[in-house]
């Protein structure tokens, strides 16, 4: 059983290509870590990463070496759960990457009754806009937004569709007026929400005369965290498009007012997505299954 945790300790390091974020990861030391690689080093008789102050690469032997180990765990993991049957209790460590918004408004008031029916898994949550490589950062789990363009790997589903709306505060529209149709964003001052990512900003959606048509948001204020668009467009700095499930309270208590209703933005789906594996941890499955459950709570409170 050493010899497999220091290959399920090798196998993290190459997926990370850092002895550190694998340390994070496993939660272990990082001088445990190599410890543990070096032992395997040892026994096998044969150097299996490049290191630098800078970097961890395989070596040749290391790439061959992960390769047949990677189907080994999987196998191992596999015969585990058959024999196990349904007596395996969900355990562990779940790590978890949702958007911030999304998670404080709809998963945070979950985590309670999660934590109460599977007190053996324990949660580490990431609360983070960017996209997330699941292998590589050692995450079982991300709650997604939009459309996926890295699917391939990956098993996908879909949650709820929150709807998007265009808001303002009254201030704002007392001095500005309210545009009545979409070709008049050019008249007002739009802030603008940039993808982390790609740093693009994203475009602005709406359904006119049955069709989705695309339009520019001019203005000098850019941001890349929905809740401050929220927050700038409640303090006057703008108009902009927004979750509902974010403006609705602002929007009830009168500091925002939604407007171009007839041509509200398409909804955007939320996934929930991890890796496609012939076995799955029981701990992985148990967090989707119960997010799944919750259907109806997400699409109550995202409704507007």
């Amino acid at each position: 059983m050493k010899s497999l945790s220091n290959i399920q300790t090798f196998v993290r390091v190459a997926e990370v290509e850092s002895f550190a974020k694998a340390s994070n990861v496993l939660g272990l030391s990082t001088s445990a870590v190599s410890k543990a690689v070096a032992r395997l080093e040892a026994d096998l008789g044969v150097k299996l990463f490049h290191r630098t102050t800078r970097s961890v690469n395989l070596t040749p032997d290391g790439s061959r070496f992960y390769e047949g180990c990677q189907q080994l765990l999987i196998e191992f993991e596999a015969l585990t759960a058959e024999v196990q049957g349904n007596k395996a209790t969900p355990q562990g460590r779940l790590t978890v990457s949702v958007s911030p918004a999304f998670g404080r408004i709809c998963v945070v008031p979950l985590l309670k009754a999660f934590t109460q029916t599977f007190p053996a898994i324990t949660l580490d949550i990431s609360m983070d806009d960017r996209a997330v490589d699941l292998a590589a950062e050692g995450i079982d789990i991300v709650l997604r937004t939009g459309q996926l363009s890295d699917s391939a790997n990956l098993i996908a589903s879909r949650l709820v569709a929150y709807p998007m709306g265009i808001c303002g505060s009254p201030d704002y529209f007392d001095q500005h007026g309210e545009p009545h149709h979409p070709d008049e964003l050019a008249e007002h001052v739009c802030l603008n929400f940039r993808n982390r990512d790609t740093g693009r900003l994203y475009p602005w959606m709406f359904h006119v005369a049955g069709e989705q048509k695309t339009y520019s948001g001019s203005g000098t204020v850019v941001l890349d965290n929905a809740d401050a668009v929220v927050r700038s467009a409640i303090a006057g700095l703008g108009i902009s498009q927004m979750p509902l499930f974010l403006a609705k309270d602002a929007i009830a208590a009168g500091t925002l007012v939604e407007v171009l209703r007839p041509y509200r933005p398409p909804e955007i789906p939320i996934w929930i997505c991890y890796l496609d594996r012939r076995f799955v941890a029981t701990r992985i499955r148990a967090f989707v299954e119960f997010m799944t459950d919750q259907k109806e709570t997400f699409i109550e409170r995202c409704a507007v």
